[in-house]
């Protein structure tokens, strides 16, 4: 009996895990970016944004370059593979609109973005 509680408990335990990982798996959301942070490493920057994840990073230094979407404590959740010079044309866009916002539309489903430099279009 007492194993059979055990086993019910740690099934509700994995099944609400489970439950708050998916909630953070939308297939379209946008981010409304209003910078970017340098971070310990040479170029991979961290967006100040606002999203469905708590922090974002822009990676264009490991061999997949990409936006990695991150947890709090900065596990992967999601990303989107970018050949080095869409990173680096990403980066130089953000840059440059340092003090507005942008809005970058996503589709993880296909792996697309959409820079919209006018930032009207975050939802």
């Amino acid at each position: 009996m007492e194993g059979k509680k055990i086993f019910i408990f740690i099934f509700i335990i994995c099944s609400l895990k489970a439950f708050g990982n998916n909630k953070l798996k939308e297939a379209e959301f946008s981010l409304e970016i209003t910078g970017i942070e340098l971070t310990n490493y040479d170029y991979i920057f961290r967006l100040k944004q606002k999203s469905i994840y708590p922090k974002v990073n822009l990676d264009c230094q490991s061999f997949f370059n990409g936006l990695h979407f991150l947890s709090k404590d900065e596990k992967i959740i999601d990303k989107i593979v970018l050949d080095h010079h869409e990173c680096e044309q990403l980066f130089l866009m953000i840059q440059k609109k340092e003090k507005t916002s942008l809005c970058l539309n996503v589709n993880l489903e296909r792996g697309e973005l959409f820079l919209d430099q006018s930032g009207l279009n975050c939802q």
